[in-house]
């Protein structure tokens, strides 16, 4: 009896134990893997800062395309101003002009109403006025070019003693390869060399 009662003592210790380091264990477990969450859950979260949207971009390739301004007529000052307003950039040539006066812009590259990116160069062609060294003999008259092929425009000028400058933009009045537009007004008198930029459609 005293034998059977020990026994029953010593398997009650044993099942308690058992319980308390099984309860005891779970709760270790409990808190690791809770301890794993959360450092998984945080250290692998990634928080996008406010600028991560458009890291890498250019700022000018978010420039959106201005509209080419006419610059004819305007002072230097006055041409250049307006072309750094719009970000575009002036680019001065200054020469002699019988039909512009001193100062003012008669002519201008890529020309007026013509789509273009920030950062673009804008040829502007400004008067020194008159050249009262040249005669009458040296001067000759810008002939009319619109609505000529490019071909026989090249031609004309080149035989009336012009350079030939080009530039190409759509036309809704002209066919791709005629002339639309030239920069110097039809019956100017200018001198022998000086370059005629005439403006060829690429189509409608």
């Amino acid at each position: 009896m005293r034998y059977k009662g020990l026994t029953i003592v010593l398997f009650s210790v044993v099942t308690f134990g058992f319980i308390f380091g099984f309860l005891n264990y779970h709760k270790k477990l409990d808190a690791m893997l809770g301890k794993e969450i959360v450092q998984a859950s945080t250290g692998d979260l990634i928080v996008p800062s406010p600028e991560s949207d458009t890291e890498g971009e250019n700022p000018s390739e978010l420039e959106e395309d201005v509209l080419v301004p006419s610059l004819e007529g305007l002072s230097k000052e006055e041409a250049v101003a307006m072309l750094e307003v719009l970000k575009l950039v002036p680019e001065i040539e200054e020469e002699y002009s019988d039909i512009s006066e001193k100062g003012k812009v008669f002519g201008q590259s890529p020309s007026e109403g013509s789509m273009a990116s920030a950062g673009t160069e804008v040829s502007i062609s400004v008067s020194l006025g008159k050249d009262e060294a040249q005669t009458e003999e040296d001067q000759i008259i810008v002939p009319n070019l619109i609505g000529m092929a490019k071909e026989a425009a090249e031609t004309k000028l080149k035989d009336d003693g012009f350079n030939v400058g080009y530039e190409y933009n759509p036309s809704e009045h002209y066919d791709e390869g005629y002339v639309y537009s030239q920069n110097y007004k039809v019956g100017a008198k200018v001198s022998k060399g000086t370059e005629v930029t005439i403006r060829i459609s690429t189509g409608r």
